[in-house]
C-alpha cells in the first residue's frame, strides 16, 4: 500500500511488528464517536472522546517517541506510529480524557542537576557568610 491510495480519513498504516495486540478486525466504525482537542500548550495536549465503541484514535501530531507520554482519564498508556510519522492511541469506549504530555527524562534529570546545584550553592553562600562573622568576632576577642 502506498501513501497515494491511502484514504486517511478511513485507513491508517501500522508497523504490527512493534504494535501488539491491534487487530484491524476488532474495531468498529462508529460515525458519531467525536474527539475534541480542549487544550493545546505546546507539551501538553488534552482532548475529550466519546464513543461507544473502542476504537484507534489518529491524531495530527508527530509521532516521536522521547519524550511523548499518552494518558487515558490520567493512567499513562502505550501510543504508536501510524501512517509513517502520525500518532495513534487504542481508546475504550466511553467518555475519556486524553492528554499527551512531553515530559522527557533529559529534562526531569536536568531539573534535579539544577535543584541540587542551586542547593549547594545556597550552603556554601550560607557557610561563607557564617565563616566571615565567625572569623571577625575572633579577631575582634584576639585584639581585646
Amino acid at each position: 500500500m502506498t501513501l497515494e491510495k491511502l484514504n486517511t480519513k478511513k485507513e491508517a498504516v501500522v508497523n504490527t511488528n512493534t504494535v501488539s495486540n491491534l487487530n484491524r478486525f476488532t474495531f468498529q466504525v462508529d460515525s458519531t464517536a467525536t474527539i475534541l482537542l480542549t487544550e493545546y500548550i505546546p507539551n501538553h495536549l488534552t482532548y475529550v472522546s466519546n464513543n461507544s465503541n473502542a476504537g484507534v484514535a489518529v491524531f495530527s501530531e508527530m509521532y516521536y517517541a522521547h519524550g511523548w507520554n499518552a494518558y487515558i482519564d490520567g493512567t499513562l498508556k502505550d501510543h504508536f506510529k501510524v501512517n509513517y510519522a502520525l500518532r495513534a492511541l487504542k481508546v475504550p469506549e466511553g467518555k475519556h480524557t486524553i492528554e499527551f504530555k512531553f515530559e522527557p527524562e533529559v529534562v526531569k534529570m536536568g531539573s534535579q542537576i539544577s535543584l541540587a546545584s542551586s542547593v549547594l550553592l545556597g550552603l556554601i553562600l550560607v557557610g561563607g557568610i557564617g565563616f566571615s562573622f565567625w572569623r571577625s568576632k575572633k579577631e575582634e576577642k584576639e585584639k581585646v
